[in-house]
């Protein structure tokens, strides 16, 4: 921490400070040094008492004076120090200030009932009417006036403004003003919670000051949000990372959720998308489940979401993204809670961690109106190299004749070459704009927020639009009762028409840019949408994007009704009344003019599809909150809470073909119905919670809680589970025998323990399940309807359940300019819910059931490490630096044993979207053949063949040319028993780094991040590169085989691959490896002289680029990809992936 004021309100923050601000502008500034009066005990003050085992402390003291009067006091870091005093337990505040400071040789000044300002006792009470100089001069006062501002510009109110090493001073008021009398020649020091300290010399009369104060990022992250309540970090015994709004709204993305990207150690954010709105992976310290959802859970202003990416009527991979809900600009702050003892306090859905979202409230002052906006332009980072039309005309010619056919073109008559990707991308506009209005007095608080925010696609047809709007309310009462709400709306479109992840002849339009023959036009002269002259079903995918839409628009309402009575002084009860509602139409339609189709039968051209999806999820919530005064050096929090929250969700769907116009593009009457459908389902959960805080002299530090759910998806004897959590902590800093220096300013270490679960399986799953549509013959040639059983449930599962063990340091260095936190950990995830064959006897249409059978390993190293590089004196040049590492290492420990083919007790392997889930491998490892070369001659070919007992060593239709695999088994020939793990999509490390420059009212802020060791399987080559078929390909194949170029990795052209060169093996595994400059950003803040005579408080201009530069040995269009973003064990694959875009944009931040 910086060696300044130091403040003791870390629970009241800033509100404390802006509510003596309000309440001090009523008195006449004039008068405000008076209220500075000195109280203390009359007589003569004792020296300093030595410590003995009774005493404590004084920061301790104050601290938790603090917190049991619910007022702010400030003291002077060198004033207080590490003294100790003897307590006083009766009497008020004033009377045990009065009785305990004069042991310490200090006395305090009082501003108003909940502000106090602790100074030395030498200090002088009053200024003198004139102070003598060295020389026996008088120094006479002068008149002292100005404001003070944050960096944004906007007022502070509140500022403690206090003469250095005197009890002359005064408070900001409403408009951040202050105005007094001082020495000639002194220093003005002006202090305020969560702001760094800045000292201003003043040689003489002067009005208008300009103060500048810059936030204190090391003070504001001082108190994080924990589960059911905050706690100082220095208390913390558990592994919790924090990230402010600043760095969130820096960058210019849909939602919050890849904001987070590089910002925290032990998160990894990847946005396997770059489609406008697309579902963002975030994994707190690695994957610990092979089949449930692998997301944590995200409490928002203390309602827990935990998001399903669900769309009725998907096409490819890509979902709504239901955090993008919440508008970035709204939040304050997020705090990621890691280990398990940490999560542990939300129980059976924090196995994947939690992330607690506090959104942004009204501060004490007059009403503060803020707009932000920003417009940018998105373009595509990188385009592909594919052969033009020469270049293919001449591949095909060859694929054809290697297979004995005839040439498909005549080469001197090609002229065409159409470039896909220019027709499908093109630069694409971005806008947000968010208006709002906060402030309060010392009862009411309120912000008011309304946002739009509008991401138009890189790719034709594509995009996502955002309305929101955001109350939060906080009413004092009474002096015992407080109340408010915390709301959230939002109304979101998704235009998912782009169709990515789809394979090229599957309508894949990102694919199929890259693979439709170049020797065609867009169109043909009739204006029809050309198609492959080779094989018609392969669409042209210009005229899939704009002939097909498929929309979802949703509103959400996320947010909670709070009520806190204080039954005693120490004593709280919080009531919480929350919801999370949600209502999703889509719509789903392709013209008439869908390519392939204009010459179809009239029954099938046109296709319209219609769902909607409405959920409703409420909570309750009551807690008790117990802070019993223990007296000496002792600090114990209790917290006893329970909850309840159920879900009813229903669908529907319906849709049909064959229209006779597109004019209309909904289910309106066509030709034929589809069968509509729909359905419902409910959850509930009952849990009970507790938790003990308890520090002694902010020395030795304990949590202990324990949390038990009851969930309505397990039977009767596996409803109920128990997770209890342990954290300790020692602040090695605060013995005695510790050198108290500037050089190690705190040190402290932790360990923990948490048992956390994850239940997010289908609803219905462990039960018995039948289904409609088995019908069967009646008499009279009816057909009578029937039901069948589908699945034969298990009613012995339970939840999986994940342990966690921690081990932390945190230290300080040089007064805390360098923060270093690093964590150890090991998580366990045992009876892993698994889906495992069952024989057919079993009857059932669904041959697999759910079972409790495995465990995973997740453990690994973070580092956290924050630097002041140089201190920003008088709003000079300031740097510093923010840098985290994160190194996780994945393992299948267990999946239980089967039966082979030939009787033997074998491991079992889980089908995955890579291949397999595989004991002893990290969670979707890349499972097929690896490459030995290329086979250069016949003689070569039949060597093989003639020690294959087979007589193959491949295929009989093995040639010259074709790719030699590797028979890893020795049995002679290559089949699927030689494969192996070829590849990890799991990164050995991922990173980020933010540097932010500051000068005057310039700041510059570079955020790199990046990820290491990782592999990609990019399986647009198996088709861009299989050399077998009538579809363009990379420029790669130039270099393929021939009889007269041999001399290649690239196997030879030929129809069909009969040797099956293009099959899944590490011929496309690549290096997913990458450092980005993420965000660049370059911002002005106009200096307040000038923007008050235009009557704004504040005005800050910004440039940023994000995604500026990539540096990666990937071949795709970029390294951070997935084909399947919600799989656990298909990671790492580029299938048709929407590319990411590079963004510029410009824009300001102006208050009122």
């Amino acid at each position: 921490m910086n060696e300044s004021s130091t403040p003791l309100g870390r629970l009241l923050t800033r509100p404390t400070t802006l509510t003596a601000g309000i309440l001090l502008q009523a008195l006449p500034l004039a008068a405000s040094a008076q209220l500075l009066a000195v109280n203390h005990a009359g007589g003569q003050h004792p020296s300093v008492v030595p410590a003995v085992a009774e005493s404590v402390a004084l920061k301790s003291l104050l601290r938790q004076w603090e917190t049991e009067y619910r007022v702010t006091i400030f003291y002077e870091s060198n004033v207080v120090g590490n003294k100790r005093v003897l307590p006083q337990a009766t009497g008020s505040l004033e009377d045990k200030l009065s009785a305990v400071l004069p042991q310490a040789e200090l006395r305090f000044k009082k501003l108003r009932d909940d502000y106090f300002v602790v100074v030395s006792e030498q200090t002088t009470g009053a200024a003198p009417a004139a102070a003598a100089t060295t020389s026996g001069a008088a120094t006479a006062d002068v008149a002292v006036s100005g404001r003070v501002t944050g960096a944004g510009g906007e007022p502070l109110p509140g500022v403690t403004v206090l003469v250095k090493g005197t009890a002359i001073g005064t408070a900001t008021n409403a408009d951040g003003q202050f105005a007094l009398n001082v020495p000639e020649n002194s220093t003005l020091v002006f202090t305020a919670v969560g702001y760094v300290r800045q000292e201003v010399p003043v040689s003489g009369a002067a009005s208008g000051l300009s103060i500048t104060l810059q936030e204190d990022l090391q003070a504001l992250s001082e108190v994080v949000v924990v589960g059911y309540g905050t706690q100082s970090r220095a208390a913390l015994t558990t592994s919790v990372a924090s990230v402010n709004g600043e760095a969130l709204t820096r960058q210019p993305v849909a939602g919050f959720d890849q904001a987070l990207q590089g910002q925290a150690a032990g998160v990894q954010v990847t946005a396997p998308s770059g489609a406008p709105g697309a579902g963002i992976n975030v994994r707190i310290r690695g994957t610990a489940t092979t089949g449930l959802n692998p997301s944590p859970l995200y409490v928002i202003d203390g309602v827990p979401v935990l998001p399903t990416y669900e769309q009725e009527l998907a096409v490819g991979s890509q979902r709504p993204n239901p955090l993008n809900a919440l508008n970035p600009n709204d939040i304050e702050s997020i705090d990621i809670l890691k280990d398990g003892a940490a999560a542990a306090i939300y129980g059976l859905r924090a196995a994947n961690g939690v992330v607690v979202i506090t959104t942004k409230r009204g501060k004490v002052g007059k009403a503060q109106v803020g707009l932000n906006m920003y417009f940018g332009r998105q373009t595509l980072r990188k385009k592909l190299d594919v052969l033009n039309g020469p270049q293919f005309a001449a591949l095909y010619n060859d694929i054809r004749q290697n297979a004995g056919f005839g040439p498909a073109y005549s080469l001197d008559t090609v002229r065409t070459t159409t470039d896909w990707q220019d027709e499908i991308y093109s630069p694409a506009n971005m806008q947000n704009y968010q208006l709002s209005v906060g402030g309060g007095t010392d009862k009411t608080r309120y912000y008011l927020a309304g946002g739009y925010f509008k991401q138009d696609g890189i790719s034709l047809n594509s995009g996502f639009n955002r309305y929101t709007f955001k109350l939060n309310l906080d009413q004092q009462l009474s002096n015992r009762f407080r109340a408010g709400t915390s709301l959230n709306f939002s109304r979101t479109l998704n235009n998912n028409s782009t169709r990515s992840e789809n394979g090229a002849g599957n309508s894949g339009t990102v694919l199929g840019a890259l693979a439709q023959v170049p020797t065609i036009p867009v169109r043909y002269a009739n204006g029809q949408y050309a198609v492959n002259p080779f094989d018609i079903t392969f669409n042209n995918p210009v005229g899939n994007i704009r002939e097909t839409s498929n929309k979802a628009l949703i509103y959400q309402v996320i947010g909670n009704v709070y009520g806190e009575l204080d039954l005693l002084k120490n004593l709280t009860l919080r009531s919480t009344a929350g919801i999370d509602f949600r209502t999703q139409t889509e719509n789903y339609f392709q013209t008439l003019n869908y390519p392939g189709t204009a010459n179809a039968a009239p029954d099938v051209r046109g296709v319209a599809n219609t769902a909607t999806n409405q959920q409703l999820i409420w909570l309750q919530e009551n807690t008790l909150t117990y802070k019993p005064e223990l007296g000496g050096s002792h600090d114990l929090t209790l917290l006893a809470g329970e909850s309840m929250q159920a879900s009813d969700r229903f669908t529907s769907s319906a849709g049909g073909t064959g229209f006779a116009s597109s004019a209309v593009p909904y289910v309106a009457n066509p030709a034929k119905f589809t069968t509509p459908s729909s359905y419902q389902d409910q959850w509930g959960l009952v849990s009970y919670f507790a938790r003990a805080i308890y520090n002694y002299d902010q020395r030795y530090l304990a949590t202990l809680s324990l949390r038990a759910d009851g969930s309505s998806r397990f039977a009767k004897g596996n409803k109920f589970g128990y997770f209890p959590a342990l954290g300790l902590g020692w602040r090695i800093s605060k013995e005695g025998f510790f050198p108290q220096t500037k050089a190690v300013s705190d040190l402290k270490l932790r360990a923990s323990f948490g048992a956390n679960g994850n239940q997010e399986f289908y609803t219905y799953q462990r039960f018995p399940r039948f289904g409609v549509g088995s019908n069967y013959p009646g008499l009279a040639d009816l057909v009578l309807p029937g039901i069948a059983q589908t699945d034969i449930g298990n009613e012995n599962i339970k939840w999986e359940t994940t342990y966690q063990y921690n081990a932390g340091v945190d230290l300080g260095l040089l007064a805390d300019r360098l923060t270093l936190t690093l964590d150890v950990y090991r998580k366990d995830t045992k009876d892993l819910l698994t889906l495992v064959d069952i024989p057919l006897s079993t009857g059932a249409a669904s041959l697999q059931v759910l079972q409790n059978l495995g465990s995973i390993r997740n453990q690994g190293v973070e580092l956290g490490l924050n630097t002041t590089n140089v201190q920003a004196p008088d709003n000079g040049f300031g740097w510093t630096t923010n840098l985290n590492v994160t190194v996780n290492r994945n393992k299948v420990l267990d999946l239980g044993q089967v039966l082979n083919n030939e009787g033997r007790l074998e491991d079992r392997r889980l089908p995955g979207g890579n291949g397999f889930v595989l004991v002893g491998q990290p969670l979707g490892v890349f499972y097929g053949y690896q490459v030995e070369g290329i086979i250069q001659t016949q003689d070569e070919l039949n060597a093989l063949n003639a020690k294959s007992p087979t007589g193959n060593y491949q295929s009989s239709s093995t040639a010259p040319g074709d790719i030699k695999f590797r028979d890893l088994n020795g049995d002679g020939f290559v089949n699927d028993k030689d494969r192996t793990v070829i590849g990890n999509p799991n990164p050995k490390a991922v990173a980020g780094v933010t540097n932010t420059f500051t000068y005057k009212g310039l700041e510059l802020s570079v955020f790199f991040q990046g990820s290491f060791g990782n592999d990609i399987y990019n399986q647009n080559r198996e088709t861009l590169e299989a050399m077998s078929s009538p579809l363009n390909q990379t420029t790669r194949v130039l270099d393929r085989w021939t009889p007269t170029h041999t001399n290649t990795r690239v196997p030879r052209a030929i129809l069909g691959d009969p040797n099956g060169n293009a099959r899944y093996s590490d011929r496309f595994i690549e290096d997913g490896s990458y450092v980005r400059l993420k965000n660049l950003t370059l911002g002005y803040t106009v200096p307040s002289a000038l923007t008050r005579r235009a009557a704004i408080g504040s005005l800050r201009l910004y440039v940023t680029a994000q995604n500026l530069i990539t540096w990666t040995d990937y071949s795709g269009y970029d390294p951070e990809v997935s084909s399947a973003p919600f799989s656990t064990t298909g990671q790492g694959r580029d299938f048709g992936v929407y590319p990411q875009a590079r963004t510029y944009i410009a824009g300001l931040n102006v208050t009122f």
